[in-house]
């Protein structure tokens, strides 16, 4: 899997700033005079050991050595409110050490950083989504009912590893919470460590557009992201308009590809069944609004912000 560069060049920015601190931390500790004798030390009798165990030769007198004169650097250190391992680089990510990746796989920090990029390219920041725990249910007209809703749903993301249930469908006319229930639930698997993607209708259709009308190397892991994440949330489908050959498409094969996957999309849709058939056909319906793997719940709440 191609991995997106704007991304990795921040989880690597990461690293390369994680070990430059610790090489600050260092040269700061080697202006103490006496660190710095014994730190050479150790590092004259860490040479002197691998050469030794290189070419096969009894290494006994060397180690011991080299174990005493480390004792003696960490003493000195301790005087100084430090330790060997003050040097080494303090990576945000300890699951991959700041490189993206797990072997050949993406790290949860690489789809982490793709989630809040993808939340400020629509103007947004992931950090001030609404969650389950600052939900004012006073919002609502028919708060109570609401309330039994979101704790069902926040129930649903902490089992959906082990339900059938993967995706959820929130209908419902605009204003009525869908957004507002959708980021609740992001919060709930981003707590989870889960990999999030959020992408408005039109936003992801723009995607859609531009993998199809794309034919050099840049196409390559253009729709990665949406198809590996752990969760995927569109929101407003039906908002964006529709291209021949691409919209109904690409929704169909995203969906139909997570779904084989065992991976969760969540859609916020203000149209019904008949207009999701008009408009996306028969086959994406049948993904979208599939009973056996889908909690469909209808909103009919009157408008959520006229109540603010």
């Amino acid at each position: 899997m191609k991995l997106k560069k704007s991304v990795l060049d921040v989880i690597l920015e990461r690293k390369k700033r994680a070990i430059r601190e610790a090489d600050d931390r260092l040269s700061s500790a080697l202006e103490n005079a006496e660190f710095k004798k014994k730190y050479l030390k150790v590092k004259a009798l860490s040479f002197d050991l691998a050469k030794a165990e290189y070419e096969n030769l009894n290494a006994d007198k060397t180690r011991k050595e080299l174990a005493v004169a480390q004792k003696e650097a960490e003493e000195t250190l301790k005087k100084m409110g430090l330790s060997f391992k003050s040097f080494e680089p303090n990576f945000t990510c300890k699951k991959c050490n700041d490189e993206g990746l797990i072997g050949d796989k993406p790290c949860s920090c690489y789809f982490e950083e793709l989630s809040h990029e993808t939340k400020s390219n629509l103007g947004g920041n992931i950090d001030k989504m609404h969650t389950f725990e600052n939900s004012n249910f006073d919002l609502f007209d028919k708060k109570d009912e609401y309330k039994k809703n979101f704790d069902k749903l926040q129930k649903w993301s902490h089992n959906v590893d082990n339900s059938q249930y993967k995706n959820l469908l929130l209908c419902g006319k605009t204003g009525v919470g869908k957004t507002y229930l959708s980021e609740c639930l992001l919060n709930e698997f981003l707590g989870e460590n889960k990999s999030v993607l959020f992408y408005s209708a039109f936003a992801l259709d723009n995607l859609f557009l531009k993998f199809h009308t794309t034919f050099d190397s840049t196409k390559e892991g253009l729709l990665d992201g949406v198809l590996n994440c752990d969760v995927l949330a569109i929101d407003d489908l039906g908002s964006e308009p529709i291209y021949k050959n691409v919209t109904a498409e690409y929704l169909f094969l995203i969906v139909g590809e997570r779904l084989s996957h065992n991976k969760t999309t969540i859609v916020t849709t203000n149209l019904n069944f008949d207009s999701i058939i008009d408009r996306y056909g028969e086959r994406t319906f049948s993904r979208l609004c599939n009973k056996r793997n889908t909690v469909i719940l209808k909103m009919d709440n009157s408008d959520l912000r006229l109540n603010r």
